[in-house]
């Protein structure tokens, strides 16, 4: 028996990952810091609490570690630091999931599924950003990474986004295309439901390094917008509602286009699968 510990394994992606693993042949418990109702075992931790982290890894010794939480690169040194002092000593796969995001500040095709520089400028990143390459960055240099993967995500989206990013999509869809004022943005985006199969193809392989998740082709803004307005089967009333800015906005045209790991519901198909849900259970 395989045993999985997934850090933030309890709600969204996380969530759906537990959700959809096979129980037959893994062990799966979940960490966060608040008491959780989860299929299997949970344990309520403060990641950045090392004594905490090592009391987990002694009494689960987990084989593999889903890490949703890594967001900073003191989040990869306590648990690189755990590793190399041998608290975990029967992990074989470390998978950290990280942010296409990182790609706003580099040239995209220099660094796709590589390394991000060391010495990388702080100036005009974003908190968010900058805490995930110094996530990435830190692992690069440690025991750890030996045996690690790192997904770089793009946007993941579904109808019951606990952001509503996806949701106020769908709202400003419906006033029509003429509002996006940057039709030619690229994204790549991935259904959560899709996102977690792939991670869990991961969670079943050996570690495979830096990994774009890419899904199949890339979609710009004005076509995302037109193709969540086209899947409605029915009129909508969007009335007064503040729809508030395009939830989906980038530094620059970034289409993933990964050479390790591809899910296979195209772009195009997820948002209509998605935008219908959403509609639907309003």
């Amino acid at each position: 028996m395989i045993r999985i510990l997934i850090l933030g394994g309890t709600r969204y992606l996380g969530k759906a990952i537990v959700n959809q693993i096979t129980k037959k042949n893994f062990e799966i418990a979940t960490l966060s810091r608040s008491e959780e109702k989860t299929k299997g075992k949970h344990f309520v931790c403060d990641r950045k609490n090392s004594s905490e982290l090592k009391k987990v890894f002694i009494n689960f010794s987990p084989n593999i570690i889903l890490d949703m939480v890594n967001f900073d690169g003191e989040d990869s040194q306590g648990i690189s630091n755990l590793y190399e002092q041998g608290f975990i000593s029967e992990l074989n796969h470390y998978i950290m999931i990280s942010s296409f995001f990182v790609y706003n500040h580099f040239d995209y095709h220099l660094f796709s599924e590589k390394k991000l520089p060391e010495n990388f400028n702080l100036i005009n990143i974003d908190g968010y950003t900058k805490r995930k390459i110094q996530s990435e960055v830190r692992l690069y240099s440690s025991e750890l990474m030996d045996i690690t993967t790192i997904f770089r995500l793009p946007f993941v989206f579904s109808a019951d986004d606990y952001s509503n990013r996806f949701q106020r999509l769908c709202e400003l869809s419906s006033l029509g295309s003429e509002l996006i004022t940057e039709p030619s943005f690229k994204y790549s985006l991935v259904r959560k439901d899709d996102a977690a199969k792939a991670i869990i193809k991961v969670l079943n392989s050996n570690p495979i390094g830096i990994t774009d998740l890419s899904n199949v082709g890339h979609i710009t803004s004005k076509k995302l917008v037109d193709v969540v307005n086209g899947s409605f089967a029915f009129t909508k009333n969007n009335g007064n509602r503040e729809v508030g800015s395009f939830p989906y906005l980038v530094k620059k045209d970034i289409c993933l286009n990964s050479q390790k790991m591809t899910i296979d519901l195209p772009i195009l198909e997820a948002l209509k699968i998605e935008a219908e849900n959403y509609w639907l259970s309003r």
